[in-house]
């Protein structure tokens, strides 16, 4: 899977959408990006991992995904 690269513009408009964190972080514009951000969840630090959780689950429900996402935080 090959790095997806996102420009801080594109990064603050997905923000500004709440389809990525407040800081840019973790932008989910489509099925893949959420795929993404689940397998790379472990590796988030723990300040972000409830927002992190909470984005996950309304993007992978907005767009339809069907992502297991079993195993986040409940916060």
């Amino acid at each position: 899977m090959g790095e997806r690269v996102f420009s801080e513009e594109q990064r603050a408009d997905l923000a500004n959408k709440g389809h990525a964190l407040p800081d840019g972080s973790y932008p989910m514009p489509d099925c893949d990006a959420v795929k993404r951000a689940h397998k790379a969840y472990g590796r988030a630090p723990e300040s972000h991992r409830g927002a992190l959780a909470a984005l996950l689950r309304k993007r992978n429900d907005e767009l339809r995904c069907g992502v297991e996402l079993d195993g986040l935080d409940t916060e």
